[in-house]
């Protein structure tokens, strides 16, 4: 079973700060979710992390974005650190830009949105320099050191924006519109249709523009997402009954009948292979 690691010290606290090396309050090789973000920032790399049954490669000198929801686990390796940073999106009290980078990690799938982001060589001093102004800064009893963790933050976000090599028109407002509204109603809208009258746009409009970003139709997106979910909520214990009524399907058996045809297996296979696997 995925377990889902709540947001208690995340609440009181509203920023988090870890140092990889000496973190044992949960076992990262074991996958698991949250309900907040992670940042993750590597110093030494080594070894992988999953996220969402994807394996992105622990690099030195590199960011990691999880959103609350996805399903991850980390692989380090036993010389491997750095920092990870734990917060709610309203508890990081960010600009627009910086929470709407965040919150489209929410939004995209890692086939549009990979979470890996990497320092340029001439600037991994001041890496390691905001890493350790943002942890002396946790570790202060300033009245403003609050204030300065979240800022550190932030600036690291607004780096990552900055050096993005994703040089892809996926956020333009109108996609960016869709998929986030894709990531709110997927459990009641299903159809193209649905998106394309809530868009103001006809069916054609919408996925010539989703194909135009993505390569995919509107209904292959809209499947992703839903599939994406499905098996989340299949790897935290809960039955494909169960399932299939969370995610807005009204009968089981249409929701299994659908998950294989996406997937080339039923539910119940699908668990087995992830859990004993």
């Amino acid at each position: 079973m995925i377990p889902t690691h709540q947001s208690e010290r995340t609440k009181d606290t509203k920023v988090v700060v870890n140092q990889l090396s000496t973190l044992t309050e949960y076992d990262f090789s074991n996958p698991h979710r949250h309900d907040y973000f992670e940042f993750f920032c590597f110093v030494n790399g080594g070894g992988k992390h999953e996220i969402d049954f994807t394996d992105v490669p622990i690099q030195s000198y590199s960011m990691h974005v999880v959103a609350p929801g996805q399903v991850h686990c980390v692989s380090r390796d036993l010389d491997s650190n750095g920092f990870v940073f734990l917060f709610q999106l309203e508890g990081l009290q960010a600009p627009k830009e910086v929470a709407g980078f965040l919150f489209d990690h929410i939004c995209h799938d890692l086939e549009h949105r990979i979470p890996e982001y990497l320092v340029p060589e001439g600037k991994y001093q001041w890496f390691e320099t905001v890493l350790d102004t943002i942890w002396e800064d946790f570790n202060s009893e300033s009245h403003y050191s609050a204030l300065q963790v979240r800022a550190g933050i932030q600036q690291l976000c607004l780096k990552c924006m900055e050096w993005d090599n994703q040089d892809s028109p996926l956020f333009s407002n109108d996609y960016a519109q869709f998929r986030r509204m894709l990531f709110q109603e997927f459990r009641s809208k299903k159809k193209v249709k649905d998106y394309a009258a809530a868009l103001n746009m006809t069916e054609k409009t919408l996925n010539e523009m989703v194909k135009e970003h993505t390569g995919s139709s509107a209904s292959r997106i809209i499947y992703d997402q839903i599939v994406l979910e499905a098996k989340r909520l299949l790897l935290t214990g809960i039955t494909a009954k169960e399932a299939a009524y969370d995610l807005g399907f009204d009968d089981p058996a249409h929701f299994s009948k659908f998950f294989k045809a996406q997937t080339g297996q039923s539910p119940s296979e699908f668990r087995n292979v992830h859990v004993e696997g």
